[in-house]
């Protein structure tokens, strides 16, 4: 007959708890990069609405400098653009967009390096995110930069 020795009966608690902690890590480490993963997409989704936003934003003023322009050209300084596409002198306090971002421009008239004798409007969206810190809650921006040209007298739009 076979002789059964102890040492060949099975495994060890050692064995047995070292194989439960590698399994218990390698889960860990699939729950880490899911978790990143997502985080990543989120951001990667806000910051594309960031963008559509200061687009929009950009056309908003377009818009304001070929059917307003002497409203247009009489703004100055930083203006919080709300979702009905009103502007209102001074900085967006809180949130004015989808519940999540706020849109602010800035007008500047006088003569730049950039712009020429054109008007500068630096159109910002702002949003928070579980990145940011208490005391920064707006600390991700997309910002776009434009360029408008003063039409009158030449039927153009631009």
């Amino acid at each position: 007959m076979f002789r059964i020795n102890n040492k060949e009966r099975g495994q060890t608690i050692v064995e047995a708890t070292i194989a439960l902690a590698s399994i218990l890590l390698t889960l860990a480490a699939i729950a880490i990069a899911i978790s990143t993963s997502v985080s990543n997409s989120q951001f990667i989704k806000q910051q594309s609405q960031a963008s559509k936003y200061a687009q929009d934003g950009i056309e908003q003023v377009r818009y304001e400098r070929n059917s307003s322009p002497a409203i247009f050209f009489s703004r100055e300084g930083i203006y919080c653009m709300n979702e009905d596409r009103s502007l209102i002198a001074g900085s967006c306090t809180a949130v004015n967009l989808a519940n999540s971002f706020k849109r602010e421009a800035e007008f500047t008239q006088a003569s730049s390096i950039e712009c020429g004798n054109s008007t500068k409007v630096i159109v910002n969206v702002y949003w928070a995110s579980g990145k940011c810190g208490p005391t920064n809650t707006f600390c991700h921006k997309s910002q776009l930069i434009s360029c408008f040209a003063n039409q009158s007298g030449t039927g153009g739009t631009l």
